[in-house]
């Protein structure tokens, strides 16, 4: 069942004028550690820097919430290997899920993230399925 569909569209400059704007408190403020370590590995970090950004903010809509006082940008974790990514939650965000989920179900988190031409997108369903 599908429990929330979110997707999120951005301009890469938007993120790089921030990423150099506002360096190393706006990435620590937005990005964990692992985020940060997988994005700055990668061929165009930019561009993975505004997927995972995007992730997030689908993720938000996707759970139903917008960003709120009890979930902060960490709860959110976009992790990019090569063109593959995966999303772990925590804290406030997996709390948020956790309330989404009904009784005898257990989460299942997608996301399909892409970028060229300037552009970079994320697309998150939350499902749930029959707990084992």
């Amino acid at each position: 069942m599908i429990l929330g569909v979110g997707h999120d569209l951005c301009q890469v400059f938007r993120i790089e004028r921030s990423l150099k704007k506002l360096g190393d408190d706006w990435m620590n403020e937005v990005f964990t550690t692992d985020e940060r370590k997988l994005c700055e590995r990668g061929i165009d970090p930019t561009l993975l820097f505004a997927r995972g950004f995007c992730g997030k903010e689908a993720c938000l809509k996707a759970l139903g919430t917008g960003r709120t006082a009890d979930i902060d940008w960490h709860d959110i974790e976009v992790l990019q290997i090569g063109p593959s990514a995966s999303l772990r939650l925590s804290g406030g965000a997996l709390q948020e899920l956790k309330a989404l989920t009904p009784a005898g179900y257990e989460p299942v988190l997608h996301i399909a993230c892409s970028g060229g031409a300037g552009i970079a997108q994320a697309i998150v369903t939350l499902s749930a399925v029959p707990q084992r």
